[in-house]
């Protein structure tokens, strides 16, 4: 199997740790191979990029096939993206709540 601490996932010494979305394992039988799933989001190491990886492995005692997705997209994009598309939820403290409530009557 591939390592963790290789490129996907688990970036390199110098990254930030990444967000796990799913990880699955799954053997179909005893003699079918072992099945290796992982979906994982970080930043890139200049921070201008939200990075996506999913990975895929197929793992045998006789054969190890790996597949790796990497799709990123510009920090700034993802968050006008989601200023013009997102729900939006505000929260404030009470007093600001409060003195809002009495200026919009």
């Amino acid at each position: 199997m591939k390592l963790l601490n290789d490129n996907h996932c688990a970036g390199g010494h110098n990254s930030n740790r990444p967000l796990i979305l799913s990880q699955r394992t799954a053997a179909l039988g005893p003699d079918t191979p072992i099945v290796f799933q992982e979906s994982c989001l970080s930043v890139s190491s200049d921070q201008s990029r939200i990075v996506l990886r999913r990975y895929f492995e197929q793992f045998s005692p006789t054969n190890a096939h790996w597949v790796e997705y990497v799709h990123s997209i510009a920090a700034a994009d993802l968050i006008q993206w989601i200023m013009s598309h997102g729900q939006l939820h505000i929260e404030c403290s009470d007093s600001i709540a409060t003195q809002q409530h009495k200026e919009t009557r």
